[in-house]
């Protein structure tokens, strides 16, 4: 089934933390990196295109690898089909 996943990945402050943002969100974005999925990038969030199967597996293991590395909150919204502005 084609479907549609927006996320947005927040890092939330931890104290003496020097993390920055931008890297961590860029290094969440390198590994969803996916040859069979499309994925458009925007100021607040990501939005990935492809098969459910597919989004889910991807999804399940980095977001669980960011979850255990990083004080993180994501964000998921998932809608069946591929949804595009203007189409």
């Amino acid at each position: 089934m084609k479907t549609t996943v927006e996320i947005s990945l927040y890092k939330l402050q931890e104290e003496n933390s020097v993390d920055n943002y931008k890297v961590i969100v860029k290094e969440f974005l390198n590994k969803i990196n996916n040859k069979n999925l499309e994925i458009e990038t925007n100021g607040l969030s990501s939005i990935i295109y492809g098969d459910y199967s597919d989004i889910i597996k991807l999804l399940n293991n980095e977001v669980k690898d960011f979850l255990e590395k990083y004080r993180t909150v994501f964000v998921l919204k998932i809608s069946r089909g591929t949804l595009k502005y203007g189409r």
